[in-house]
């Protein structure tokens, strides 16, 4: 999934569930789940990309997650609460950064990459867009249902 999608599940989460414990714990452990729902992704093809134009498109998209998910679910909860759930909800993928753009082939990022590779459900545009939407609203709508 986008990171987008990913902070807008933890902006949800935050804005669902008033025990941090819990929203950050459950902010982190939808990230697998949502990656196995076949998507696309604007880390696929990463080897073949400029490591400039990588990092430039995962920035933007981080910003715009962090920007979507706070206009909308982040604006009447602790401001640190709400970071802390967006930052769960993504910290696989940002786990994953130093295997792809410092080549630290070793673990823990070693395992996260193959972790994150085998789980990922791909899916090509823009059917890819269509199920992160879907899987994104039907998570806010049970989290809106807390």
């Amino acid at each position: 999934m986008t990171a987008t999608a990913h902070a807008l599940v933890g902006g949800a989460i935050a804005a669902s569930v008033k025990d941090p414990a819990l929203g950050i714990t459950l902010s982190a452990a939808t990230h697998p789940f949502l990656d196995m729902i076949p998507h696309w992704d604007f880390g696929w093809g990463w080897k073949k990309k400029n490591k400039v134009t990588l990092f430039l498109q995962a920035l933007f998209d981080l910003v715009l997650g962090f920007t979507l998910a706070y206009l909308l679910f982040g604006q009447n909860i602790s401001f640190w609460y709400f970071t802390a759930c967006v930052f769960a909800s993504e910290v696989w993928d940002i786990m994953e950064a130093p295997y792809w753009f410092l080549n630290w082939r070793f673990p823990p990022f070693s395992w996260i990459y193959n972790v994150q590779s085998r789980m990922q459900g791909k899916l090509k545009l823009p059917w890819g867009i269509l199920t992160q939407v879907a899987a994104v609203v039907i998570i806010v709508l049970i989290f809106k249902g807390f």
